[in-house]
């Protein structure tokens, strides 16, 4: 099964468990929907998200990004079950905290901005790498990266495609610390512990207020057409299917820059 979950005294852990890579395919994404949806219909007990592997995950599949993430209709990107879970994970009641222990890329790195507190180890890289696939990420998606990671360091990431060690990330205050490695495990233990020490419905209640003050700007509907156009035709752009390629044969970028490139 892609994906472990072990219950404890008032929280619950959700792990990837789809090694090396835990990609995020549609059998893992479907089997986060099932427990969130059961877990917060339930008690919805405190959440510790973490993965097993080298990689946190790797997002995407990158050979079969689901065409519908982007597509113009927004009922028919809701109904995914990438965007599904990231909307799972920002509604779910109680406190979300991730433990890293690998590398975070593409659609990840959202999944990780859904969480309250995030801890990782050192020597942990994040990127962003839509562009590289000639693709525009997902309205939804930048907000929650940009609430998280910031304007300056979300532009670097999302427009170079720069892989941004953790400890940088932890300065950025995107990672709310970084450990060594064999101390991640105790280190998540401990925000789990302060967390239950919390009343819960007033964990709740905090955690909802923090999200509906996210959530207050929304945009006109003109923009999110214009965005939703963008979007679309980057899926289905020469651009992508090039880039597509040459990442599933193993090959470089194929948009490198002239080979002339000097600063004066």
């Amino acid at each position: 099964m892609p994906l472990e979950i072990i219950r404890h005294t008032g929280w619950v852990e959700l792990v990837l468990a789809d090694p090396p890579r835990n990609v995020l395919k549609v059998p893992l994404l479907q089997e986060m929907i099932a427990a969130l949806d059961e877990l917060a219909a339930g008690e919805a007990p405190l959440l510790l998200v973490r993965a097993r592997g080298r990689h946190f995950s790797t997002g995407y599949p990158i050979g079969d990004i689901p065409e519908e993430i982007f597509h113009e209709d927004p009922r028919i990107r809701a109904a995914t079950s990438f965007e599904t879970v990231m909307r799972r994970l920002t509604d779910y009641p109680a406190p979300v905290v991730a433990a890293v222990q690998g590398d975070a890329w593409g659609g990840a790195v959202e999944m990780l901005a859904c969480a309250d507190i995030r801890v990782a180890a050192a020597g942990v890289r994040v990127a962003l790498t839509p562009v590289r696939l000639g693709l525009i990420y997902s309205h939804t998606g930048l907000r929650r990266l940009l609430r998280t990671l910031g304007s300056p360091l979300l532009r670097e990431m999302v427009l170079t495609g720069w892989p941004v060690a953790a400890e940088r990330l932890e300065r950025a205050g995107f990672f709310a610390e970084v450990v060594a490695p064999g101390e991640l495990e105790d280190r998540s233990l401990q925000v789990m512990t302060a967390l239950l020490h919390g009343a819960p419905e007033a964990l709740r209640g905090t955690r909802r207020v923090l999200r509906i003050l996210e959530e207050a700007e929304p945009l006109d509907q003109d923009l999110l057409d214009e965005i939703a156009r963008l979007r679309h035709r980057s899926r289905l752009s020469e651009e992508f299917r090039r880039a597509q390629a040459a990442f599933l044969a193993g090959e470089s970028s194929p948009f490198p820059p002239p080979t002339d490139q000097k600063l004066k």
